[in-house]
């Protein structure tokens, strides 16, 4: 028998085919391999600048302007 350890740090460097592997395998290590997806999302989503702002967020201050804009 593994070391749930071993599976575990194993986990936490696997891809995600074999995650699925070890979350489908080993039932009693789920939730901490559901804390590892977690912390690995936020740091991924932390992390990964905005390159493209939405459309009708890019000049939303000019067109405010615009719209107020009597003249």
């Amino acid at each position: 028998m593994r070391d749930n350890k071993s599976i575990i740090e194993e986990y936490r460097n696997a891809d995600f085919e074999k995650r699925l592997y070890f979350f489908l395998s080993y039932r009693s290590l789920r939730d901490e391999f559901l804390e590892i997806d977690q912390s690995d999302a936020s740091v991924k989503f932390s992390a990964k600048p905005i390159k493209i702002k939405c459309r009708m967020c890019r000049n939303w201050g000019q067109r405010l302007i615009g719209a107020l804009n009597l003249n």
